[in-house]
């Protein structure tokens, strides 16, 4: 199989080799969201799937979330305030938005075996997510709890992806956890969005774009 023809996974086996540390997105890379969870509770609120998705990642809404300014649990709370100014009854809202959080996900296997595979091999393994606060609860609860010690999370770094500051925050915080110095080409990074890969090339690091295909849809 030529290098055009390989799975995303394999690429980032193949060039994991020659980098110090390999850092994954976490959400459309190590966890995955199905829409049957986004489908049922916009139904309860009178929303269209992707009417719910826009008004809960509203910027104005989600924005001070991943930078560590406000909680996930008051994002919850301001998006339960905003269906019911939209005409759901509190307790609709209220049971909604519990159910939709209740839903926090399935791990990716093929991804989650790559890592373990790869730190059994003595590469350094991270995760990198735009999150929130609740993210370690989060990983524990769908069984990722061990990886909560290796997350480079924009709610603790106070930037998220794909701003510059970020990436120097992430790597900053590798070199900590790893006690050395690390060269930035000796990182390899992968994530599902575009915008986040050309951001960590920009930066310095090596980067994949993930188009495996997981599903997103929280």
């Amino acid at each position: 199989m030529s290098h055009a023809e390989e799975s995303v996974h394999a690429e980032i086996r193949r060039r994991a080799a020659a980098a110090v540390a390999v850092v994954f997105d976490l959400d459309g890379v190590v966890r995955e969201f199905g829409p049957a969870t986004t489908q049922t509770v916009a139904a309860e609120v009178g929303l269209e799937p992707q009417e719910f998705l826009a008004l809960a990642f509203a910027e104005d809404l989600l924005e001070p979330v991943i930078t560590g300014r406000r909680t996930f649990a008051a994002w919850c709370g301001l998006i339960r305030d905003e269906l019911v100014a939209r005409g759901a009854a509190a307790a609709t809202a209220e049971g909604a938005v519990r159910s939709w959080v209740a839903d926090r996900g399935t791990p990716v296997a093929e991804t989650v075996a790559l890592m373990a595979e790869l730190q059994a091999s003595g590469t350094a393994v991270f995760v990198f997510t735009n999150g929130t606060d609740n993210i370690p609860a989060e990983l524990r609860q769908i069984g990722l709890g061990h990886l909560v010690d290796v997350v480079l999370n924009s709610a603790v770094l106070g930037f998220r992806k794909p701003h510059p500051e970020a990436y120097a925050a992430a790597h900053a915080a590798l070199e900590a956890h790893l006690r050395r110095s690390i060269d930035r080409p000796d990182v390899l990074f992968t994530d599902d969005r575009i915008s986040n890969v050309e951001g960590a090339a920009r930066f310095g690091w090596q980067a994949v774009h993930f188009d495996a295909g997981v599903a997103t849809d929280v």
